[in-house]
């Protein structure tokens, strides 16, 4: 059987993603604030809640700085190649683990060398509608094509 073309996309920023970020750090605030904390340790927290929320908008929802995952290579045996904004390129194997949904897709992945996988969060908004339709597709057709080989057993 022939493996599928290659998808190559390249993400965008995400209103969907700043402003789910944007609400689970407020929401976070304001039960923190609720809660009977000493005011040193509750100014310290927000201020770590804060750092984070602007760290994960600057990376995840506008796709800025070096971390930030700019482009994806996905081909037909499940091999991903992650591009980031220094143009650092990584390889790995895409995990069984990743979902593909209509609304929300995530892959994730492991790279070569490394010991814990990895998760990249692709919303409808990050890339066009007929790239993100076709990496989809792709996850989805080689996910079934990998459940669906046979297990080969050694007559040994």
């Amino acid at each position: 059987m022939r493996l599928p073309p290659n998808v190559r996309v390249a993400f965008g920023p995400s209103r969907i993603a700043t402003s789910a970020i944007a609400l689970a750090a407020f929401s976070t605030a304001t039960l923190l604030v609720s809660l009977p904390l000493d005011p040193v340790f509750l100014g310290l927290v927000l201020c770590a809640l804060t750092a984070w929320a602007v760290d994960r908008i600057y990376v995840i929802g506008l796709r800025r700085g070096p971390r930030a995952i700019v482009e994806i290579t996905v081909t037909g045996d499940r091999i991903v190649v992650v591009r980031t904004r220094d143009d650092r390129l990584r390889a790995g194997y895409v995990r069984g683990s990743s979902y593909v949904g209509a609304r929300i897709t995530t892959l994730v992945w492991r790279p070569d060398g490394a010991v814990r996988s990895r998760s990249i969060l692709i919303l409808p908004d990050m890339l066009p509608a007929d790239d993100f339709r076709r990496l989809r597709v792709l996850l989805r057709y080689s996910r079934q094509a990998q459940e669906d080989s046979p297990i080969e057993l050694n007559s040994s």
